[in-house]
């Protein structure tokens, strides 16, 4: 559920590249976890949320965006304007 007043983004499920991504960033809300990646040459934005059993579901989005807008997207999620 998005916070009225924030940016809901469009996440599909996380697809690893076969590289092991570089985390440059992390920030948690809640239960949610945010971390700002490169992995393969891409920049993206991976969410993980862990259910009531403890497993993580691992989202995705940014993958194939130019550099400044995933950056961009990061400031908003860091600052809590985004989800």
């Amino acid at each position: 559920m998005t916070t009225p007043g924030t940016t809901s983004l469009e996440w599909s499920p996380y697809n690893s590249r076969g590289t092991r991504p570089r985390i440059k960033e992390f920030v948690t809300h809640g239960d949610v976890e945010y971390e700002q990646c490169i992995e393969g040459g891409s920049y993206l934005i991976r969410r993980t949320k862990w259910n009531d059993n403890g497993q993580p579901t691992v989202m995705e989005t940014g993958r194939g965006m130019a550099r400044i807008r995933v950056l961009g997207l990061w400031k908003l999620i860091a600052s809590g304007d985004a989800s």
